[in-house]
Order: structure tokens, then C-alpha cells, then sequence
């Protein structure tokens, strides 16, 4: 295996080459620690058993396709208790494992910039990952790339991992002081429009920065409380079958994702990564393979319980060779394959 860099829009990004013969398995969208309901939908106990049959016959490279852990909605101890026994069956792997960021455990990104792991078996990339197998090159990213409100609103979901700390900050305060601390400042910021009504505009642009700011830990702890309820249990239903938009949800062939990936690739294609014979992405839960005017897409699905039969997918790339697979707890199922 060959370990390299290439510009992307003005980046580098990893280029990793598989030599013949060398295997590459992807997962993606396994989300430690998510629940719902009192109940983890995260696969995580069939993923340590995935990773326990891996390590009997190791692939040269695994990739770990973003959304790993849920660090947006789920509480730290939940993904902690979720993650501890597939990490140990993954620090036992003997493989290259690189980790793409997704845009629910985005603060992994920041693990690049410091090359925490330059010479240890563990890459860490930002955004996207280049690979190649005998002779063919392929773009592989989380997904999230794809949804226009990630494009749109690129700072917003940068401040996520912020926001996450801060209610985990909050949550590890003991009885309700939390909620008394956000009351307080709640009280502080009426206070201070009541001193400040009236003044100059640069007054009120403090006014404004200061009502983000000390209302931010009362939002957060009530969005905390709400979310499982109210976003999980009604608005993301709700918005799968309203939003044509929405990409979650969607299968490869709709026209929402179609479309979008159309327009990534072609603005990546022209800023340096030529034309790609193959992409692989995750994000929408939706797992899937076909071919499209000679390219092979493919999204690996997720390892969350959706009530729909199609989770504990993964993705097999080896000698002009695709494969679309769910883990039965024995080895994997082809769903689909392809040779290129």
C-alpha cells in the first residue's frame, strides 16, 4: 500500500493505492451512542462482533466513512459505553485504518491538523479520501457534502462540536444547577436589554452578540430535552416523506441525491481529482450500488436500527472489484457486486 496526497480544491487530501491483491473494507453512519426512546439504535455490539471477525483475517485498509460517533444528539456517556468494546476490537485490527470526518462527529476533523497520528496505523482526513485499485480512482466522502444545508451553512455545523460541549458541560453539573445557571443567565440578558433599550447601534450589535451568547445554555439544555421527542420522533419522519430535498432517507437512484453528487463531482473533477471511476459515501442510511454512465456509486448504508431491514451494511473494494455486503453475524451478505 502506497500512502500519498493529492490537491483537491486547493487542499491535500490522502491518495492511498492499493497494490494487487490488498483489500479495502468501508463502514460508515454507526453513530455511538444514538438513542431513541430509552433504546440505542446504534449496531454497536453487532459492529465489535464485525470487527472481532475481521481481525481473524485483517484487509490492508479500513475506512471508517464518517458519523462513527454521535456527537450531536447523544450524551458523552452514552457514546462512551457504546464505543469501549468496538475500540478495543478495532485497536486490534492489523490494518491502515483512516477516519473521514462526517458532519455528526466533525470535531474528529481537527485531529488532522495536528498530525497526531502521522506515523502510527490510524490517518485522520477532513473532508475526503482518494483511492486507488488497480489502475481505477475513486472519491470516497461521508455524504454530508451532498445536503445543500451543509453547503449553505458550512459555519453552522462547524460550530456543532461547540455547541455539543457546551451541553455536555452543562449536563455534567449536579441536581438542576444547570438549569439555575441558565436561568441566571437568562435574568442577566433581560437586565441588560432593559439597561441598554434605546442606545446607539453599536449598542444594540452588542445587545445582539450578548443575546446569542448568555441565551445559548438555556436553548441548548432545552434542545437537549426536546430533540428526542420532537426531532427524532416527528420532524425527521416528517421530513423524509415532505422534503424532496432531504437527502436522508433517500436511496442512491433518487433524484435529490443523483442530482447533488452530479454537482460535486463535477466541481471535484475539474479542481484536481480527474475523472473518478468509482465514489463511495454514506450519510443517507440508505445502502446501495449501481453503475452510472460507467461509474460505480456506491453508499455503504449505516449500523442504525431504522425498522427497515437495511442496516450493518459495509463496503468490499479489491482487484476491480465492488462489493455492497451486510454483516449477518457469521460474515457478510452480498447484496451487490460489480467488477470494473
Amino acid at each position: 500500500m502506497e500512502i500519498g496526497a493529492v490537491a483537491l480544491g486547493g487542499r491535500k487530501v490522502p491518495l492511498i493505492k492499493l497494490e494487487e491483491g490488498e483489500e479495502a473494507v468501508i463502514v460508515s453512519d454507526i453513530h455511538f451512542g444514538l438513542k431513541y426512546k430509552g433504546g440505542f439504535l446504534t449496531k454497536f455490539r453487532e459492529f465489535e462482533a464485525f470487527l472481532r471477525y475481521l481481525a481473524g483475517k485483517p484487509p490492508s485498509l479500513l475506512i471508517l466513512l464518517g458519523d462513527i460517533f454521535e456527537l450531536w444528539s447523544a450524551k458523552a456517556k452514552d457514546v462512551f459505553a457504546t464505543a469501549y468494546a468496538p475500540l478495543r476490537q478495532l485497536a486490534k485490527l492489523d490494518c491502515k485504518t483512516v477516519y473521514v470526518a462526517g458532519n455528526h462527529d466533525h470535531v474528529v476533523a481537527h485531529l488532522e491538523r495536528r498530525s497526531f497520528f502521522e506515523n502510527d496505523n490510524l490517518l485522520v482526513s477532513p473532508e475526503y479520501v482518494v483511492l486507488e485499485s488497480s489502475g481505477l480512482r475513486g472519491l470516497l466522502f461521508h455524504g454530508h457534502q451532498l445536503d445543500w444545508k451543509f453547503a449553505k451553512l458550512r459555519w453552522l455545523w462547524r460550530a456543532e462540536p461547540y455547541i455539543y460541549l457546551l451541553s455536555e458541560s452543562l449536563s455534567a453539573l449536579p441536581w438542576f444547577s444547570e438549569w439555575i445557571l441558565a436561568a441566571g443567565y437568562v435574568l442577566l440578558l433581560l437586565l441588560f436589554i432593559h439597561a441598554t433599550g434605546g442606545a446607539s447601534i453599536s449598542s444594540e450589535l452588542v445587545a445582539a452578540v450578548s443575546t446569542i451568547l448568555l441565551a445559548a445554555p438555556f436553548i441548548v439544555l432545552f434542545w437537549r430535552e426536546v430533540q428526542d421527542k420532537f426531532w427524532y420522533g416527528l420532524v425527521q419522519p416528517l421530513t423524509y416523506r415532505v422534503l424532496k430535498s432531504r437527502l436522508r432517507g433517500k436511496a442512491l437512484r433518487s433524484e435529490p441525491v443523483s442530482r447533488a453528487l452530479g454537482n460535486l463531482l463535477s466541481l471535484v473533477e475539474a479542481d484536481g481529482l480527474g475523472s473518478a471511476d468509482f465514489v463511495v459515501f454514506g450519510h443517507t442510511h440508505v445502502p446501495g450500488l449501481h453503475v452510472e454512465r460507467g461509474r460505480v456509486v456506491v453508499n455503504t448504508g449505516s449500523w442504525v436500527e431504522n425498522g427497515e431491514g437495511f442496516c450493518c451494511t459495509f463496503v468490499k473494494i479489491s482487484s476491480r472489484k465492488i462489493t455492497l455486503a451486510k454483516w449477518n453475524g457469521a460474515a457478510g451478505e452480498v447484496l451487490a457486486e460489480v467488477t470494473l
